[in-house]
């Protein structure tokens, strides 16, 4: 049986696929993750990075060769970790396989932990202060809406996802299938290998999910 797994990205939702949700190719099993129920599941015994945060989802869900991931940004690089682990085609949109590639102005994950589970990064004036640091216009309300939604986010969540995007992690050996990203990303950084290339901004499948939806059926049409 052929699964699709939709990965989300930080602060973000499984609503974030619901534009290119109906523009994909039929699967028999199509399962589009809530992180935060299943970050709630995950206690890793080592190092809490992604590495281990992919051990727990392929452990948990028995993914395979046959699985297909799309992952956005944060979900992305989850989804890169995931073919490493169990070989399942790996699609990244606006998303990374190298941390450098982040913009962030703090890296470090021990001061990210404090602000997170100090509650400063859920605080009303952070917020504030990242929704006027915005740059893209075309999706400044969606980006308000997903940083005003952090308020609701337990701390150890936010800790979690930080930790998934920052902590040091083994460098991948192997590559995802394919990658969308656009020009105008001021989130994630131009991937330094070959990618189909979307209009718009982070968010470019949410604004453009047809070119997105395209180049991913034309991509799976040849596997």
């Amino acid at each position: 049986m052929k699964r699709l797994f939709l990965l989300h990205g930080y602060t973000e939702d499984r609503t974030i696929f619901a534009p290119l949700l109906p523009l994909l190719p039929a699967f028999d099993d199509v399962r589009s993750l809530e992180l935060e129920e299943e970050f709630a599941h995950w206690r890793p015994t080592g190092r809490p990075n992604v590495t281990a945060l992919a051990q727990h989802l392929a452990e948990r869900y028995q993914l395979g060769a046959d699985d297909v991931l799309i992952g956005h940004s944060m979900g992305g690089w989850i989804a890169a970790h995931l073919k490493q682990l169990t070989g399942a085609t790996a699609i990244l949109l606006s998303s990374f396989t190298d941390q450098r590639k982040i913009v962030s102005a703090i890296r470090s994950p021990r001061l990210l932990g404090f602000y997170a589970l100090s509650g400063l990064m859920q605080a009303r004036f952070m917020r504030e202060r990242f929704k006027r640091s915005y740059r893209r216009d075309e999706s400044r309300q969606l980006y308000a809406q997903l940083v005003d939604n952090m308020a609701r986010h337990r701390r150890r969540y936010v800790h979690q996802q930080l930790q998934v995007l920052f902590a040091p992690a083994p460098p991948l050996t192997v590559q995802p299938d394919l990658r969308l990203h656009a020009r105008r990303d001021n989130v994630i950084r131009l991937p330094d290998e070959p990618f189909v290339e979307l209009p718009g901004d982070h968010f470019a499948h949410y604004f453009y999910p047809q070119p997105a939806a395209e180049a991913i059926r034309e991509f799976l049409s040849k596997k």
